[in-house]
């Protein structure tokens, strides 16, 4: 939307989890696809999110966090997802740990209920793999739409991939998946800079992680529909 813009906060440890959901929740609230959050491993938050957000005043949905330790993992996440009332597209925002844990954002109850179709499904792709190997992947038919992906870059290269599947995009070769990192010197502000310029990636066509050197790895649909 033409309205809305990408920003950038980061919650400190103190603040955490917690302190990110209070501020999703807060009005005007972000609705599907319009927030991007990772959970570090020392308990900050950083979170990239459009302004106004679409939910406005409405309590219809709620976000909410979820931790899922290094035994549950990434499976126990994408069982948790496929649960009724299950997450729609941009409706969920994971990020799979280099210990094996998983930090979720979600909206509840899920978009989807108690259908099983489209399904989360987890994928990991090694350092030699990279980034380059998972929008390979993600622009295989049938490929993923907005919201449907849920990427995180991890600081040795390998990348954690919650995706739904099958894609909306099917076969078609436009919007196409891309992968760009932007170094400490550039920051969250040269990637929210980015975001913002014409034409602008819309709610769920964008998936960035901000770590904790600054950097920050980002996928996201090239033209955005903004």
């Amino acid at each position: 939307m033409a309205n809305q813009t990408w920003l950038f906060r980061n919650f400190t440890a103190a603040e955490g989890t917690q302190g990110a959901v209070d501020f999703l929740n807060e009005a005007p609230r972000q609705g599907p696809g319009e927030a991007s959050a990772v959970a570090r491993n020392d308990g900050s938050v950083g979170l990239f999110y459009l302004e106004p957000g679409s939910l406005g005043s409405s309590t219809a949905q709620t976000w909410v966090f979820l931790n899922f330790t290094k035994a549950q993992g990434p499976q126990g996440a994408v069982n948790f997802l496929n649960l009724a009332l299950r997450q729609g597209p941009g409706e969920a925002s994971a990020n799979a740990r280099n210990d094996g844990s998983v930090g979720l954002f979600y909206l509840e109850p899920g978009s989807l209920g108690t259908s099983t179709a489209p399904t989360w499904v987890f994928l990991n792709f090694s350092t030699a793999q990279g980034p380059q190997g998972t929008a390979n992947y993600l622009n295989l038919p049938a490929r993923q739409g907005a919201g449907q992906v849920s990427a995180m870059a991890r600081n040795d290269g390998s990348v954690g991939l919650f995706f739904l599947e099958p894609g909306s995009l099917s076969s078609m070769a436009s919007p196409t998946w891309l992968y760009r990192n932007f170094t400490a010197a550039e920051g969250t502000q040269g990637a929210v800079n980015f975001l913002n310029e014409a034409p602008q990636q819309d709610p769920g066509e964008a998936s960035a992680v901000a770590r904790n050197d600054g950097s920050v790895g980002l996928f996201y649909l090239e033209p955005g529909t903004g």
